[in-house]
């Protein structure tokens, strides 16, 4: 096992702790995987390391994943923050959609990555729970403060996702997995509050829950379609992405474009892990589902929940 010492760059940001508008709102603020002499990250030699993919049969999906979801809901005194257990459970729904690729939703024509999100049932004691807290914290809902070491469930076990003002963005990540995050308490999800669900929200009226399922995949281990800036065809599971199926791509599509190249070849506007608006986006590729379950099976190994594997129809 080689260590590389990486200083996540989400910690170093400067980012407003006020309301910030939908229209100026970063889209995501994981941070970039950082390669230099000052990086920090567990190189673990896997087929998803942080600096490369294998594609391999093995993780084809052939079974489902069935992954236990808590979702922590920050509001502050005022009240503002509050989400409904039903909004909650609508972007549960969401996930199903996008992960499984439901014929009929609009996650429909994806690839199915045979993952399966639920909200938790029973609690780290034991105890039965709706898979949902609420906190009113003026400070944990501007997203200061290290919220997660009083909130967070067993990150081994559950999902755990925070809706707050996520510092200015729609959603981040700390790092990926292969970071070594993984089992310590700041490894979490966390989103705008106003960015959870499927129906429109204030000030964004393209909401249909899209961010979470975008966090999500870097939660498993995906980067950006657009790591780049343009970076080789040839060597294309070691660099930009780790992914050869998507097409190199140097920026970020904005909105609902009919096409966008960057690269020479057309860009993946459609994919999850792309910035378009949520009604243009619908796929994950194959290899990139390919990475997401290895992912799971080399870094998140306890976090499915036991049982027998769902062959698929």
């Amino acid at each position: 096992m080689t260590t590389i010492r990486r200083q996540s760059a989400l910690f170093a940001l400067c980012v407003p702790t006020a309301f910030v508008p939908a229209q100026i709102r970063e889209r995501c603020g994981t941070p970039d995987r950082q390669l230099g002499p000052d990086a920090s990250v567990t190189a673990l030699l896997s087929d998803c390391a942080y600096t490369s993919t294998t594609i391999k049969p093995v993780y084809e999906p052939f079974f489902a994943y069935d992954i236990p979801v808590v979702f922590h809901v920050i509001q502050d005194t005022s009240g503002e923050g509050f989400l409904s257990a039903q909004t909650i459970r609508d972007q549960v729904a969401v996930l199903k959609e996008d992960y499984l690729a439901l014929p009929g939703s609009p996650g429909g024509p994806g690839t199915t990555a045979m993952i399966r999100f639920h909200l938790a049932k029973v609690d780290p004691d034991g105890n039965p729970t709706t898979g949902i807290t609420y906190t009113t914290n003026n400070t944990w809902y501007r997203d200061h403060g290290q919220y997660w070491n009083a909130l967070a469930w067993d990150t081994s076990r559950y999902m755990n996702v925070y809706t707050n003002l996520a510092s200015g963005y729609y959603g981040y990540v700390p790092d990926w997995p292969q970071g070594g995050i993984v089992g310590q308490k700041l490894d979490r999800i966390v989103v705008w509050w106003e960015a959870v669900g499927k129906d429109p929200t204030v000030g964004w009226p393209l909401n249909m829950g899209r961010t979470l399922t975008h966090e999500v995949g870097h939660y498993f281990g995906l980067d950006h379609t657009f790591t780049g800036p343009c970076p080789s065809v040839s060597g294309c599971y070691t660099n930009g992405d780790l992914i050869c199926d998507t097409n190199p791509q140097s920026s970020a599509t904005s909105g609902c474009p009919g096409s966008k190249s960057s690269c020479g070849l057309p860009d993946a506007i459609h994919n999850y892990m792309d910035y378009t608006d949520d009604p243009c986006v619908w796929e994950f590729t194959d290899e990139q589902v390919n990475r997401m379950r290895c992912t799971i099976q080399y870094w998140r190994s306890d976090l499915p929940l036991p049982g027998p594997r769902a062959r698929r129809k």
